[in-house]
């Protein structure tokens, strides 16, 4: 029997999680408000960029060579130049043009609704601006992709812009999307405290049995660590999953003889191997720093490097970044190199007892399919 369909009151009970965060009802609310406010400020700082046909003309006529103007669909205009944009921002400023130009309410949903969450993808995400329909509805709309579902979708507005549910929108995502991307968002929810495990996984309870995509929605929750900082650990750790290494501590602390050390992002202490998954945003120098100020910086990361280095329960530290993870095979030599191993003890995933889906990028299944 799987976790999705179980009938016990915690779909989490079956598994030790190290350390699970303890999110009470206010904190949750409290939580989301903040991150809702945020994230509604953001869709109408873009919703200011829009104008109308008539506005458009107008202020075309008289504009200037240098003006951004965009034009983001029949009748529509962006004061700005949409190129420099990012992926989600241009989402969202499309979903705004198109519920304009609509003569009823939309519901956008998965990656429209993702980054309106403003919630982090990885690998390549579509440009077309996704809404719900019901699944006899007929026709086509530009620059969109309609989403035909049985399931009514719950609506938030989030700055005006009308998206499903916070909950809703990361089991749409996880149940389309690659195990990495629907982990990093799931991580990144459960560490800004938005989310409850066990609520999302209830969740894909919920879903009509077959539905598309379940089984991946439910590996994905349950592999879910908000301790992941951020989505290049959540790869990172994916990856280590898909090649069937032992699973890692998360931010283990150091102290020695003088303290305090710091956290690593991973820690086998079978191996006593720490790994580090290292982004360009680990070491930008902050703005308005000195050369001085940024000097210090990288002398405090060397120091505490050697430190760790120097611990008794270390015997290897390595670190790797983007293009190290984002393929398997190399990150596979990544982790040969550092000596970190498949064990028959230690802790174990968190997974279904039923065979993983193919998707998942696990080293049994790709074997299972290529016997």
């Amino acid at each position: 029997m799987s976790i999705a369909h179980l009938t016990t009151r915690d779909p989490l009970a079956r598994f030790v999680i190290d350390d699970p965060p303890v999110v009470s009802p206010e904190a949750l609310e409290a939580a989301r408000q903040e991150h809702l406010e945020g994230c509604a400020d953001t869709v109408r700082s873009l919703r200011g960029q829009l104008v109308s046909t008539s506005a458009g003309r107008l202020r075309l006529v008289g504009a200037t060579h240098d003006t951004p103007w965009t034009r983001l669909r029949q009748g529509t205009f962006a004061a700005c130049d949409i190129d420099v944009l990012k992926l989600d921002e241009r989402l969202i400023l499309m979903a705004l043009a198109t519920q304009a130009a609509a003569t009823t309410r939309r519901i956008y949903v998965h990656g429209t609704a993702r980054a309106a969450w403003q919630l982090p993808a990885i690998g390549p995400q579509t440009e077309l601006v996704e809404f719900a329909r019901p699944p006899d509805a007929t026709g086509r709309s530009p620059q969109a992709r309609r989403r035909r579902t049985a399931i009514a979708p719950d609506a938030v507005d989030v700055g005006g812009l009308c998206v499903t549910g916070l909950e809703r929108t990361i089991v749409d995502r996880a149940r389309y999307e690659s195990l990495e991307s629907a982990v990093a968002m799931s991580d990144e929810a459960l560490r800004r405290g938005l989310i409850r495990q066990a609520d999302v996984l209830r969740q894909i309870q919920a879903l009509p049995q077959r539905s598309r995509g379940c089984r991946m929605a439910e590996l994905a929750l349950l592999l879910a660590d908000g301790r992941a900082e951020s989505p290049l650990e959540s790869l990172s750790r994916m990856r280590m999953f898909q090649l069937g290494l032992p699973k890692p501590e998360l931010q283990a602390k150091f102290y020695d003889a003088d303290g305090f050390i710091g956290r690593v992002d991973f820690f086998w202490k079978e191996l006593g191997i720490i790994g580090e998954a290292d982004g360009k945003a680990k070491y930008q120098v902050p703005e308005g720093a000195t050369a001085a100020q940024a000097a210090e910086g990288l002398w405090k990361e060397k120091r505490r490097e050697d430190r760790l280095r120097r611990h008794p329960d270390v015997q290897h530290l390595g670190r790797w970044g983007w293009d190290d993870a984002i393929n398997t095979f190399t990150f596979s030599s990544v982790m040969t190199n550092l000596g970190v191993r498949t064990m028959q003890d230690g802790p174990t995933w968190p997974v279904p007892e039923r065979p993983l889906p193919r998707k998942s990028g696990h080293v049994s299944v790709i074997e299972r399919h290529t016997e």
